[in-house]
């Protein structure tokens, strides 16, 4: 193109900016997975969220085995992601919650990619999401949040020593339930060994990664570690066939 070609042109006679590039403050450089709950927060407007996300390797693993798992053609209920600081899990996990809370924006959002297309049909009507982001608020038990998200109130019993396979049938009920706990390992290697309060988080942990892999029981799971390799993986790796890992360290594409 000869330099008389593009005299007095400027970029806005080539692209359109949007509104987080016109406006200051606009930009946020991180996706939170706790800002679903914040309707302040554009994280918590599905529509919206699905207009900024990037169809990488690692999403479109994950939304495959979830359609897969909707029409019986998989058996993965849990996905465990793994990466490091900056790979894109809470992106990643924001999105999956869309797909349970608010299908239909991630079906119009799947339409548009002919590799994932199919999702839309395949995913509930609707869906009950629990979140727990343990880098910035940490609750006693795992299943604290999970109960809380499912109005489900345990009794002394139920606790005794941990909410085992049976209480989460009931508490999970006739719902469609996904719980997403963001990067676990630091957390559970810092509770004290041999202690009553990792022993419980231990128990209950097992017992919902196998309540997820269970016949009439629509629970799924999604997990985010920063390494594969964490004291945590020794729970989330037992039910292997109902589990689909996805490393973002090899999502080039992010």
């Amino acid at each position: 193109m000869s330099e008389s070609s593009i005299s007095g042109r400027t970029i806005t006679d080539t692209v359109t900016l949007s509104r987080e590039l016109r406006e200051e403050g606009k930009i946020d450089g991180q996706v939170k997975l706790y800002n679903v709950d914040n309707e302040n927060e554009f994280e918590s407007d599905a529509s919206k969220f699905f207009n900024r996300t990037l169809l990488t390797g690692g999403l479109r693993q994950s939304l495959r085995s979830l359609r897969d798992f909707f029409v019986g053609e998989g058996t993965a209920s849990t996905h465990l992601l793994y990466g490091p600081y900056g790979s894109g899990k809470s992106h990643h996990m924001v999105a999956l919650y869309h797909c349970f809370t608010s299908p239909r924006a991630a079906a119009d959002w799947a339409s548009k990619h002919p590799d994932i297309e199919a999702l839309g049909d395949a995913l509930p009507d609707s869906g009950v999401g629990a979140t727990v982001s343990l880098q910035n608020k940490q609750p006693t038990y795992l299943w604290e949040p999970l109960f809380d998200a499912l109005d489900y109130e345990p009794s002394e019993e139920d606790l005794d020593p941990y909410p085992d396979m049976e209480v989460i049938k009931k508490a999970v009920g006739d719902e469609t339930v996904v719980y997403l706990i963001h990067e676990l390992e630091d957390w559970y290697g810092g509770l004290e060994e041999g202690s009553e309060k990792k022993s419980a988080n231990r128990g209950f942990l097992q017992a919902l990664m196998e309540s997820a892999g269970e016949s009439g029981l629509d629970l799924h799971n999604v997990v985010s570690t920063l390494r594969k390799d964490s004291d945590a993986h020794d729970i989330l790796n037992r039910e292997k066939e109902s589990v689909v890992e996805v490393n973002l360290n090899q999502d080039v594409d992010r």
